[in-house]
């Protein structure tokens, strides 16, 4: 087999960046989940990686947030249900109803939370504050995760900019200087691939001479 050590390297250069968009938008969802799922379709529309790869990157980081915002109320419940201006408005009685209304209404609640932005982060955390057991919120986050996030990768991916930029709108004007962030590593990532593919011809042009 004919290995041609420039094009090689040029593909493995473009591994490496595949490496970094998905590890980026891992850690971009605990940033900003929406925005991080925006950048994700719009790396798409310009090839700069793959649908599937995006889409899984994304779903593993707001995923793992998820948990992570239970975890955290579970963690830390205890010590805000025992502050004192807390339970001046939460007596033991109001927590119990709260806890038995998550409890009978989980899948709704959870689900319909992750259309709507705003109101996943103090749901989340209540849940583990009430000790909603953890399977049973895994469980429910993972559906709505999994509902929401390709939509609204794959539908950016085939709008681009033109759903990008209106989006913003629903979230608050502080996406556009993140949505023009975004667009700038866009920018860099597609110069890099440039490069490789110049460094591609130019191996195979030395090679042929």
């Amino acid at each position: 087999m004919l290995r041609v050590p420039g094009i090689q390297r040029a593909a493995h250069g473009q591994g490496g960046l595949t490496v970094l968009a998905f590890a980026s938008l891992v850690l971009g969802t605990f940033i900003s989940e929406d925005l991080a799922c925006v950048a994700a379709g719009l790396l798409i529309q310009r090839a700069e990686i793959g649908a599937s790869t995006a889409v899984l990157a994304c779903t593993i980081g707001i995923f793992v947030g998820d948990l992570g915002l239970w975890a955290a109320g579970r963690l830390f419940g205890r010590a805000v249900l025992t502050r004192p201006w807390v339970c001046r408005q939460l007596t033991q009685e109001r927590v119990s109803e709260l806890r038995g209304w998550l409890e009978r209404h989980a899948a709704a609640a959870i689900v319909v939370s992750r259309f709507l932005p705003g109101t996943r982060l103090p749901l989340y955390l209540l849940a583990g504050i009430l000790k909603l057991p953890g399977g049973v919120f895994a469980a429910w986050a993972l559906v709505g995760t999994l509902l929401w996030t390709p939509a609204l990768v794959l539908v950016t991916a085939r709008l681009g900019d033109a759903f990008a930029v209106p989006v913003s709108t629903l979230v608050g004007l502080s996406w556009v200087p993140h949505v023009l962030i975004a667009l700038g590593v866009l920018s860099f990532l597609h110069l890099l691939r440039n490069l490789d593919r110049r460094r591609v011809r130019t191996a195979s042009v030395v090679r042929h001479k």
